[in-house]
């Protein structure tokens, strides 16, 4: 029984939403447990005057709110921001409000605003509320005060000329060499925070470079405007009348001049070049000691001019100092000590890990190095209990409900060599008209070495593309074995086993996955109801058979934020029995399975002050190519096709039943009528693909709070569909055009895309996100009339109901 997506459909959910608006346009806002008799902060507003790029404004407003005296920032909660409630709100005092100015004058002067001014609207507005409680008969009056600033920064200066100015020649020679680099660019905004971020930089190039104790203090910004050179006093009377046309113009467009100084030298060693002395590791400290000398029965050990100082030999030396990158002669690189520390946290063995460094008595340009390492609990055991429900079963449409039992054993040090184990062990059933409708059982077990193997293995990669193991951020080489059985009463077993080999590796903001090896074999046993079921859908038929996968699987994804931009990227490819095919033609007209499949997805975030932007892009296509009896293979088989629907795609359509492109026929096989021709059951017919396109657009923006839990809403856009990649007819009962317009093309596939928009309510309790999503279909291409129409026969009520977990993408 797998996990599957929930689509659940409720009577009439829409009637919700214009009760929801009714709600809102009365909401209102009420004090609790405010000063009796005294005026207290009931509300505060910031408005910022001036012309912005979009977004800009809300992120200054942003920052601003934060700057606020505390006493500013009345706590208010809120249930579906209907009924909001300010607690404990705070006593006004205008000495507040004047240090709150201050401090959004010195945020404003930090970001490159020099003559900001905030207006505060004065005489405070200050409204008196008689309140009337009708339990106690009390008439409490509340005087309530709302504090409104504008501010109207002015124009924010530039940078325009950047220089680097260091007293010694090494230090100089190297931001020079790393000029490209440099986060400070002509034309772009000054603020005090990208100047510490330059700072930031440069000492971390340095340390990079031996220089262990150079410290951002040892740095300085001089900055130089055209007022700072007017106050010259033997400035001559052109150079004076130049600058002062110059300031006219800076008046629209402000400008800087920032140099990189050094500071005067207070201790040597701040300028000092250190390479690598003694390193010393400890593998197996206690968390709870703190002095490593007072461990007892320790064994000093040396390996590749490491030494190792061990309570109980728990690891292998080897496995120790192939990930220490710190070497003794090596020039110190604080890159390498970072890379160090975040290797063994990756391996799993150690649950804490640290590195100090001390200078060497024997020479005072030497560092020696200290690691401690703190191992986690090397065995444990976890089981857990779940309870599901499947409500868009493969075979039939009713309602299933499944509970699922997990035990699993880990071991995180296998043969003392942080070599982590993985055993589990899962068991459940699937409730549904006959009682136990499926009964389903599983167990894998899984390795994780910490390193590549075979070793040397990046050799045979060329030069130019071959990585070194030790700059990797982490590296795993992995091994998969898992067996699985399935009965579904009445209908069909399953019986599959599964192994793989592949290696994980991480540099910077990429991480890889390559399975050169990767063996699924799947036995399908298929009773006379289930094969009557297929026989409606030939694709389906097709695919749902037993098979034999022997892939190659690779997997790229990318990460960066910048901003309030992050950028997501994941492309991934497999390719089945291209190799075993060649080999063995009884193979390859057999079980095999061969075919090349890609996808491609894509996300773009956009963070605004309380409110998120996210767009989405997914492409995938598939090509089975082996043959089949004597011809060849026409589809994906059904567990490695694409399909569309649910809470995680096109939300306007329940999970597997939108597509194939605009074929009609998916939509009426399935129909059942009585004598007279009436329509009496419908049996949803479940679609796959070797072709899919999606698209998606979301707002997404808070509304309140209820008991403590965030509450979230969202405007969303769906766009996509599914094909194959050529029209598939499997039975000499249906014709070919039956399934017109299934099949891609690229003169009309364009016109086949389905629509879908809607909202929704998500509930935010930190650790998981709950969602309810309402979509209405705007375009639908298997309408049996008006397909090609937009908002057709739209109602309140025939949207469809999702229900998710965690956000779609």
């Amino acid at each position: 029984m797998d996990k599957r997506q929930v689509t659940v459909s409720f009577p009439n959910p829409a009637l919700l939403l214009p009760i929801l608006a009714i709600l809102l346009l009365f909401s209102c806002t009420v004090p609790r447990h405010y000063p009796a008799r005294q005026p207290f902060v009931y509300a505060v507003n910031i408005k910022v005057e001036g012309n912005f790029k979009s977004g800009e404004r809300e992120d200054l407003a942003a920052r601003l709110t934060n700057q606020l005296d505390d006493s500013l920032h009345p706590q208010i909660v809120s249930i579906f921001g209907v009924y909001r409630r300010v607690m404990y709100p705070a006593v006004f005092d205008t000495a507040n409000v004047r240090r709150s100015v201050g401090l959004m004058v010195a945020l404003l002067n930090a970001s490159g605003y020099n003559n900001p001014v905030i207006k505060v609207d004065t005489p405070y507005r200050r409204d008196t509320v008689h309140v009337h409680h009708w339990f106690t008969k009390r008439h409490p009056i509340e005087y309530r005060v709302t504090v409104n600033f504008t501010v109207y920064p002015g124009k924010q200066q530039s940078l325009d000329s950047i220089g680097f100015n260091l007293t010694t020649p090494a230090l100089q020679a190297l931001a020079l060499g790393h000029r490209k680099e440099s986060l400070l660019k002509k034309g772009m905004p000054y603020s005090k925070q990208l100047m510490s971020s330059e700072l930031d930089r440069l000492v971390a190039l340095f340390r990079n470079n031996g220089y262990y104790s150079f410290a951002k203090e040892d740095l300085v910004i001089i900055k130089d405007t055209v007022v700072g050179a007017l106050i010259d006093p033997n400035l001559d009377p052109f150079r004076q009348a130049a600058l002062l046309e110059e300031l006219k113009k800076q008046r629209e467009h402000p400008t800087i001049n920032v140099e990189v100084n050094q500071r005067p030298l207070r201790d040597s060693s701040h300028i000092t070049r250190y390479t690598v002395g003694h390193v010393t590791i400890y593998p197996d400290l206690p968390i709870i000691l703190e002095d490593t000398v007072t461990v007892s029965n320790i064994d000093t050990g040396t390996a590749r001019n490491f030494t190792i100082i061990s309570r109980a030999e728990k690891f292998k030396p080897w496995v120790l100092t192939r990930n220490v990158f710190i070497r003794p002669g090596d020039l110190y690189r604080q890159q390498n000590t970072i890379r160090t520390l975040n290797r063994f946290q990756q391996m799993g063995a150690w649950q804490q890990s640290t590195m100090s460094f001390v200078p060497s008595d024997s020479n005072d340009s030497v560092l020696d190095a200290t690691l401690r390492l703190y191992p986690a609990t090397k065995q444990f055991f976890n089981a857990d209990f779940e309870v599901a429900r499947n409500t868009n079963d493969i075979v039939t449409a009713t309602n299933l409900f499944g509970i699922n039992g997990n035990i699993g054993v880990r071991n995180r040090n296998v043969f003392k060599r942080s070599i982590l184990s993985s055993t589990q062990l899962r068991g459940g059933v699937e409730l549904g008209s006959d009682f136990i409708q499926t009964t389903q059982a599983s167990i894998s077990q899984s390795f994780s070495f910490p390193r590549l193997i075979p070793p040397g293995l990046l050799d045979i990669l060329p030069r130019k593309w071959r990585p070194s193991e030790a700059r990797l951020d982490s590296v795993r080489s992995v091994v998969n074995v898992n067996a699985s059985y399935i009965d579904r009463r009445q209908f069909f077993t399953v019986r599959s086993i599964n192994g793989s080999f592949g290696w994980e590796w991480t540099k910077k903001k990429w991480s890889y996955l390559l399975r050169p090896i990767n063996i699924e074999y799947t036995q399908l046993d298929k009773t006379d109801s289930f094969r009557q079921y297929l026989a409606n859908v030939p694709s389906l038929n097709l695919a749902f058979k037993s098979g034999l996968v022997m892939s190659i699987q690779g997997l790229a994804k990318y990460y960066n934020k910048y901003g309030r931009h992050s950028d997501f990227l994941s492309l991934s490819g497999e390719s089945s029995g291209a190799i075993a095919g060649l080999i063995s033609p009884q193979l390859d007209r057999g079980a095999l399975w061969r075919f090349i499949k890609g996808e491609v997805d894509y996300r773009h975030h956009i963070d605004y002050r309380r409110t998120q932007l996210a767009f989405h892009a997914y492409a995938g296509v598939g090509w089975a190519y082996g043959r089949e009896g004597s011809g060849f293979e026409q589809t994906l088989p059904f567990y490695k096709a694409f399909f569309a629907g649910g809470p995680n795609s096109m939300r306007g359509w329940q999970v597997r039943q939108l597509g194939l492109g605009s074929s009609k026929y998916y939509d009426t096989a399935g129909s059942h009528y009585d004598a007279t021709g009436k329509l009496t059951s419908r049996t949803p017919l479940d679609r796959f693909g070797d072709v899919q396109l999606e698209t998606n657009l979301e707002y997404r923006f808070p509304i309140g709070s209820l008991f403590g839990v965030k509450v979230l809403s969202a405007l969303y856009v769906d766009a996509g569909n599914i094909w194959n990649r050529h029209v598939i007819v499997d039975s000499p009962n249906i014709t070919k055009k039956a399934f017109q317009g299934s099949d891609f093309q690229f003169d009309r596939f364009y016109r086949e895309i389905a629509v879908d928009a809607g909202t929704g309510l998500r509930f935010d309790f930190d650790w998981f996100i709950i969602r309810f999503d309402w979509a209405y279909k705007i375009k639908d291409p298997q309408r049996m009339d008006h397909s090609e129409s937009w908002f057709y026969d739209m109602q309140l009520t025939n949207g469809q109901f999702q229900l998710g977990i965690g956000y779609p993408f």
